[in-house]
């Protein structure tokens, strides 16, 4: 009788473990969207929260215009927005709320001439955010899929990560005459145009990307050799971002270029740590179809088991293709250069 009773309440108990952990499955399934590979929080796996986009104004291109490309062909644009936003976390907001702005830049991305205008703000009492580079690049690429298969030539977007940081990109093609400034001006701490010039636009949140038909990419895969190790180790992957954007976007740059020469140079994280990286491809054409959301996905996955490196060499491959992008990275250049190490 005992034994019988035993083995019931086994059954039992994995019984409502089991429910538990389905239960738990399904509550991250609802709420949260895993981006690329899992991230290690302290030795636990974490799901990072995405970023979400809301479109404050958009205009249609009719006549002449150019249509936004797609996140295939804005690349630059995309590296751009995240590099100022990046570099507004840290500073004070002002009596707006506004935590840093660009001036309006011009830029041929993919054959195409744009002008964008970016900025960020709070609604907080800081401008500091959680996310990660590879976040804000997979939801600007999302944006700007969506926004190219509806024909749109102008467009505001709104930014957030579920906390008080936004970030703002206004963006026209050329042909299409608009301002990008213009079109963002006034949007900022939750507030709406009343010019009926712009009319507003029913906020469109997209937080799945099955919803705008796209598909899944090929995934980077990262191998990493000699990694070294001394007094300087590399920061971890929240401190990185501005080192993990600077490489993607030279990466990329080379892969548009169809370019089989090195590059070289220098960046620094939040830490005050610097890292000189030696970057070549090689593969016929020495280029790779990866979006650039896909190069930085990969980078920042790879940074998260850096933590007891000083110098390394990492090789990338996308899927079958024959491209192959060989980075060195050091922290200690002097004692491990960047350029011998791969």
């Amino acid at each position: 009788m005992f034994k019988s009773s035993s083995h019931l309440l086994r059954y039992v108990l994995v019984s409502l473990l089991a429910i538990q952990g389905l239960c738990s499955a399904i509550a991250v399934e609802k709420n949260q969207t895993l981006e690329g590979n899992s991230e290690r929080d302290q030795g636990e796996l974490a799901v990072r929260t995405s970023d979400e986009y809301t479109i404050i104004h958009k205009w249609d291109a009719d006549g002449a215009a150019t249509v936004i490309g797609s996140a295939a062909g804005v690349g630059l644009v995309i590296v751009g927005a995240v590099n100022a936003w990046i570099g507004y976390e840290g500073n004070k907001p002002d009596a707006q709320k506004i935590c840093g702005k660009s001036s309006i830049i011009s830029i041929t991305d993919d054959g195409v001439g744009y002008k964008y205008y970016v900025y960020s703000y709070t609604t907080g009492s800081n401008c500091d955010s959680t996310q990660r580079a590879k976040t804000i690049t997979n939801a600007l690429s999302d944006a700007f899929d969506q926004l190219h298969s509806e024909g749109a030539s102008a467009v505001c977007l709104d930014f957030d990560h579920h906390g008080t940081w936004h970030g703002v990109i206004g963006l026209a093609t050329d042909s299409s005459g608009h301002d990008p400034q213009a079109a963002c001006a006034g949007h900022h701490g939750g507030a709406k145009r009343s010019n009926a010039g712009f009319p507003e636009l029913e906020a469109n949140k997209v937080a799945k990307r099955k919803e705008i038909g796209l598909v899944k990419r090929t995934p980077i895969s990262v191998s990493q050799e000699r990694e070294m190790s001394g007094s300087t180790k590399f920061s971890p992957p929240n401190k990185s971002q501005a080192v993990i954007i600077g490489i993607a976007d030279k990466i990329y740059q080379q892969s548009a270029a169809k370019s089989c020469d090195p590059v070289t140079g220098r960046l620094t994280d939040s830490d005050g740590v610097d890292y000189n990286y030696y970057y070549y491809a090689s593969g016929r054409n020495c280029d790779t179809t990866a979006q650039l959301k896909t190069i930085v996905t990969a980078l920042d996955d790879a940074w998260e088991d850096l933590g007891s490196i000083s110098a390394l060499c990492m090789t990338m491959r996308h899927g079958d293709g024959t491209w192959r992008g060989h980075l060195g990275i050091s922290a200690m250049q002097s004692e491990y250069p960047a350029q011998k190490l791969c």
